[in-house]
């Protein structure tokens, strides 16, 4: 879950909800999960067979205001970082501009395992041609 306004005391929280929730997780679902791991695992790598990397979306919606539990809550849920963290394949975010509403919009470069040097050299040119590091989006006072 993402950090919140309220201090890592709803962080610990979050966390403890989590981990309770796979408590009661059989071991022949657990395996069956670890299977399903694999074969996702194995249909990436097979797209990822002739391309280098993949730019993508790093996630469905834009950003939400920080102060926001509720939508913070909701985005976590929508991240489409996700299947690449199950999958192991390396990647990373960078700024991409911004929303309608003025709050930062990402996307993500993913590459197959061990090319994180390349990532960066992509990740690296994007943002030097780009120059969205350089932008920042407006604080609560402007």
């Amino acid at each position: 879950m993402p950090c919140t306004s309220n201090g890592s005391r709803n962080g610990r929280a979050r966390a403890r909800e989590r981990l309770l929730a796979g408590a009661g997780l059989r071991a022949v679902d657990y395996l069956q999960a670890v299977r399903w791991r694999l074969q996702l695992r194995d249909q990436v790598a097979a797209a990822f067979a002739n391309i280098d990397v993949a730019i993508t979306a790093s996630s469905m919606d834009p950003a939400c205001r920080i102060d926001d539990d509720t939508a913070l809550a909701a985005n976590y849920w929508r991240q489409a970082r996700m299947p690449f963290n199950v999958t192991g394949q390396p990647g990373l975010v960078i700024p991409a501009g911004f929303s309608k509403d003025g709050l930062p919009l990402s996307l993500q470069v993913v590459g197959r395992p061990f090319t994180e040097a390349m990532l960066y050299r992509v990740a690296q040119f994007y943002e030097d041609a780009t120059g969205w590091t350089k932008h920042h989006p407006a604080g609560p006072a402007d």
